[in-house]
């Protein structure tokens, strides 16, 4: 492996995010080995000790000696949420700063890093318990049982759809013109922000959205803290996604699954939280896993277990391109609403030389990604991003022929030109006819 030049400077905390697959693992130890640092993960499914290959773990071999910190240290079956990592992964930092090592932090979703290094995700009332507040890439994310808030938690859990709406078009109609009033998730989200901290939601993410000036909780310590966000091309990304997922196929993926299933259940347990089971790459297993764990009792056919098996692939491969355009998408957007010191380094001509070019890659990788990295931790400028108008009201428009509310004239114009609308419209103007008659022109007097 190429040497990294050992950098003599002060502490930081250096913050990695970008989509899955762009390389963030590596470019951590790569900056671990030259600025004397550990490597904190911050990607929720590789806390867990189960299912190193279907989480893309970071090997042992990979971390080159590097210290990693909160790697598969959650048991099968222990909840460990985004409280319990801020404060382990805030102690392991105050440490490492203290003794004059960096911290790098590496993770999948932005929510868990944003979470560690600053209070503005997090409503920490009379020193005790701290409250996730979230913001709207959050609630994205949420998973159906996922680590972090569930609809059981919910205090309207209870409550029907347009109940739950009307109840934010009272408290916050700015929020209410800009949901759906179908989109259940996000409206008992927003409501339970309300609940919550006493504050509109649409104020909170106003404030978060004017921040001028990033605060990390580091700051007292006197380093500082830098974000990185790795972006790459789309079809480089999904060339290098479909490789991934097969060589963790050849690595053991199956094998792993299949045992995990036989000793843990295919289905996640009722009421599991933060369960393994999320990550991208098992469900899609879980009708092979389903037929193989019932083959004692019921034989399979090798040919539909063979099928089952393929279109398992090619389903892992798809979701997991889509994730990695959504969180590319998300970056772009995190960077835009709070204006913190996003440095962008794109990956994109480096990683297109992976699977062909394994020696130009290396080199290439050092040198456009690397180097960029280490130069931005030293003295790089930050990327501004154009917000733009980010409070422009959102015209909200009803169709009374086919019963839907649609956001944003996109959205209207193209309901007004779909299939299903004038099927509606038709069907409306002919019961009109039925009820009150057809209307024939008078005719004239001969």
């Amino acid at each position: 492996a190429r040497e990294s030049p050992r950098m003599p400077s002060p502490p930081r905390v250096i913050v990695i995010v970008g989509p899955t697959g762009s390389g963030k693992s590596r470019l951590a130890v790569e900056l671990a080995r030259a600025l004397g640092g550990d490597v904190i993960n911050a990607d929720a499914l590789q806390f867990h000790d189960s299912l190193p290959i279907c989480t893309a773990r970071v090997r042992e071999d990979e971390m080159e000696g590097v210290r990693h910190h909160l790697v598969g240290c959650v048991k099968y079956g222990e909840y460990f949420d985004v409280r319990a990592f801020r404060a382990r992964a805030g102690s392991i930092v105050r440490e490492c700063v203290g003794e004059g090592r960096s911290v790098i932090v590496v993770g999948g979703s932005n929510y868990y890093a944003q979470a560690l290094v600053s209070d503005s995700l997090m409503d920490v009332r009379d020193g005790e318990e701290e409250e996730c507040i979230s913001d709207k890439s959050f609630i994205d994310d949420i998973g159906p049982n996922g680590g972090r808030r569930t609809a059981a938690e919910d205090g309207t859990v209870g409550v029907d759809a347009s109940t739950a709406y009307a109840r934010l078009a009272e408290v916050d109609p700015e929020s209410a013109q800009r949901l759906h009033p179908n989109d259940i998730r996000r409206v008992r989200r927003y409501l339970e922000i309300f609940d919550t901290t006493g504050e509109r939601p649409s104020d909170v993410f106003k404030r978060e959205r004017t921040m001028k000036k990033f605060v990390s909780q580091f700051d007292v310590l006197g380093c500082r803290t830098i974000f990185i966000a790795l972006k790459c091309d789309s079809k480089v990304l999904d060339e290098i996604l479909r490789a991934r997922v097969l060589s963790m196929v050849e690595n053991g993926l199956v094998d792993e699954l299949e045992q995990f299933a036989r000793c843990h259940g295919v289905e996640s347990p009722d009421g599991a939280r933060g369960d393994v089971r999320q990550a991208i790459g098992y469900a899609e297993w879980m009708p092979y896993l389903q037929a193989k764990v019932k083959m004692d009792s019921t034989p399979c056919v090798d040919s539909e277990l063979a099928s089952m098996r393929d279109e398992a692939i090619e389903a892992t491969v798809r979701h997991t391109c889509r994730l990695s355009r959504r969180q590319q998408s998300r970056l772009t957007t995190f960077a835009k609403q709070y204006g913190w010191p996003v440095r962008f380094v794109d990956v994109s001509d480096s990683l297109s030389k992976f699977c062909s070019e394994r020696a130009a890659f290396k080199d290439s990788w050092y040198a456009n990604v690397v180097h960029r990295a280490l130069e931005l931790c030293e003295h790089g400028d930050v990327v501004e991003l154009d917000s733009g108008n980010s409070s422009k009201q959102v015209a909200v428009h009803t169709c009374e022929a086919c019963g839907k509310t649609l956001r944003g004239e996109i959205e209207w114009r193209a309901h007004l030109n779909g299939r299903r609308h004038r099927k509606a419209s038709a069907n409306a103007r002919k019961r009109q006819r039925l009820e009150f008659g057809t209307k024939h022109p008078r005719l004239g007097r001969q």
